[in-house]
């Protein structure tokens, strides 16, 4: 990913009400920043991320509350350094969230295939799992700035879970009598 330099974010919010501490607090971790302390927090310098804080900015204000923008060219190295693994942590507490979370998938479709439970029930079922696993990745994805090394595990399990669920699909047709046997 290119960017350039960083942005450091800063803001103070009126404690009530707390329903606009929460929201900025999830907007600014759906987006992906980093918290180098309370109500301070750093991501790199892309135009998106940029346009998203100029967006937050606003509901800080209209709200009674204040921040600071501050795009900066460099940080130390050591600091970049210890940046640059704080970001790919968090990613990496991400991924593995996400390959626990994908194991359940496997489970359910294993136990059901072991049952014989072949219905279109049960691929909707999955196939809405499938739908929101997919979902959280492209959403840890866009939030991985520096390339955490689980993102291509995740990829990978992802796209196996595509393959069984296809599978899967294909034994229920097949139980059904729609699909042709090979």
């Amino acid at each position: 990913m290119e960017f350039n330099g960083w942005i450091i974010f800063a803001y103070k919010i009126p404690s009530e009400p707390s329903s606009i501490r929460v929201r900025v607090w999830r907007n600014l971790k759906s987006i992906g920043v980093h918290y180098i302390q309370q109500s301070v927090c750093i991501c790199p310098n892309t135009k998106e991320l940029l346009k998203r804080l100029k967006k937050l900015e606003l509901l800080i204000i209209e709200n009674g509350g204040e921040i600071t923008l501050l795009e900066i060219e460099k940080l130390s190295t050591k600091s970049e350094e210890t940046i640059l693994a704080e970001f790919n942590q968090e990613r990496k507490l991400e991924y593995q969230e996400f390959i626990e979370e994908s194991k359940k998938f496997f489970n359910e479709i294993e136990n059901e295939t072991k049952k014989a439970n072949f219905s279109f029930r049960e691929i909707e079922e999955n196939e809405v799992e499938l739908r929101r696993l997919k979902n959280w990745l492209i959403k840890i994805k866009k939030r991985d700035f520096f390339n955490c090394q689980l993102q291509k595990q995740a990829i990978t399990r992802i796209e196996e879970c595509e393959r069984t669920f296809d599978e899967f699909t294909e034994k229920v047709y097949r139980s059904e009598g729609i699909a042709e046997e090979n």
